[in-house]
């Protein structure tokens, strides 16, 4: 975007925006030029000088009043649409420096829209790549057959008779199960759920409890409950909300390494929690927002409360965490990426699960930790963008994203 007039356009819409006097049409048409940026610096005319200072000056002070801590009820906050590192991490380039500015006032929302085409003085030396997509319902339904349903494109309505249940899909993104007859005598009738890369899908068991799987995800569930007890299986990211029934409690087992006889159960009657067991990752991660359940692994076990959660270790080890931050916990199920604190290798993970691409990083891999939420709705050269506000050198080849250190 080498083309003064339309430079000084833009640095326009910026001042104005800045200071409160952007109209509606002037707001779509910068977020449709942010959308549409390819990272080349901006040429500015000498003038502009002093309003880049101005942004710079005030993206520093609100940053350093972020990290200081902000006063506001929980309820007021709005989540930031930047990662945000240490001050002097964020550079300026003339065109970071406005987004920075406009994102850290959180009114900078990042669409998943197709823009439209770039205005004839908008210039690019080189042709944008094709965009990747984020993740959608997609899932897999395994049968007790084997036989498979892509539920991506399966139609809504009954999908098939499984034991004494009905398998229905009732809307896109969510399976249900509605027991038929009661028979305790009858073999248990076993179906698995499976999400790829790019996926995510709702599941509500015969037993009313329900079921919400991230990317790269599967359960595997009898098709309806009989016995003593209700046990499903796991791997990859799972969150419950378990219907209550005292006389039968709820177990889930975790499958994070493959081949392991003792995997980690965690024992329920009625609660909502999040299960991260992705064998990717080097904990298994449980986090409780409401009730009681106990997470067990060999002979090591903890009693959780809401608010609390625990990390196991591949070794079995575990350790409880008293204050855990429940809304990154489910921020995924909510349509977000939001992290804490974060090593970027743990975003990057979640990135590469989401929209269904590798990551290769050139050098060391960079240590820095941060904070931020991003909605998952998001392009992925929107989310990259965000990083590299944030002084991360990543790139985009072959499907695969590219980090420099």
């Amino acid at each position: 975007m080498a083309d003064i007039p339309y430079s000084e356009k833009i640095l326009e819409l910026a001042g104005k925006w800045a200071d409160g006097t952007i109209t509606e049409s002037e707001k779509t048409t910068f977020i449709d030029w942010y959308n549409r940026f390819d990272d080349r610096e901006l040429l500015l005319p000498t003038e502009y000088a002093p309003l880049m200072e101005r942004i710079e000056m005030e993206m520093l002070a609100h940053i350093r009043q972020r990290i200081a801590g902000d006063a506001s009820p929980p309820s007021e906050k709005q989540p930031s649409l930047l990662f945000r590192l240490k001050p002097w991490r964020l550079r300026s380039s003339i065109a970071a420096a406005i987004l920075a500015a406009i994102a850290l006032t959180g009114v900078l929302l990042i669409t998943n829209h197709r823009s439209a085409p770039a205005p004839a003085t908008a210039q690019q030396k080189h042709p944008a790549p094709a965009d990747i997509l984020p993740g959608s319902n997609r899932a897999i339904l395994t049968l007790a057959d084997g036989s498979t349903i892509s539920l991506d494109s399966a139609h809504t309505g009954n999908l098939a008779s499984q034991g004494t249940a009905k398998v229905l899909k009732i809307q896109d993104g969510e399976l249900k199960y509605a027991a038929v007859a009661a028979d305790n005598q009858s073999k248990a009738s076993y179906n698995t759920l499976s999400t790829p890369r790019g996926g995510q899908y709702k599941l509500l068991l015969a037993d009313g409890t329900r079921v919400w799987l991230n990317a790269a995800s599967s359960i595997r569930y009898p098709t309806t409950f009989t016995g003593p007890d209700r046990e499903v299986e796991i791997s990859g990211e799972a969150y419950f909300e378990i219907a209550k029934n005292a006389a039968m409690p709820f177990r889930v087992l975790t499958v994070s390494n493959p081949g392991d006889k003792d995997p980690m159960t965690i024992d329920v009657l009625g609660t909502h929690f999040n299960v991260n067991a992705y064998i990717d990752e080097p904990v298994v991660r449980t986090t409780l927002l409401e009730g009681l359940v106990k997470v067990s692994k060999g002979n090591n076990t903890a009693l959780l409360k809401p608010g609390q959660a625990a990390q196991v270790r591949k070794d079995g080890a575990i350790q409880q965490i008293q204050d855990a931050d429940l809304e990154a916990a489910v921020a995924w199920k909510d349509g977000l990426f939001e992290f804490s604190d974060e090593e970027l290798p743990a975003i990057m993970r979640q990135i590469s699960r989401w929209y269904d691409i590798d990551v290769e990083y050139a050098g060391a891999v960079p240590t820095d930790k941060f904070t931020g939420s991003v909605s998952r709705n998001t392009t992925l050269s929107g989310v990259l963008k965000i990083l590299k506000l944030s002084d991360i050198q990543v790139s985009v080849s072959n499907n695969k994203i590219i980090v420099k250190s």
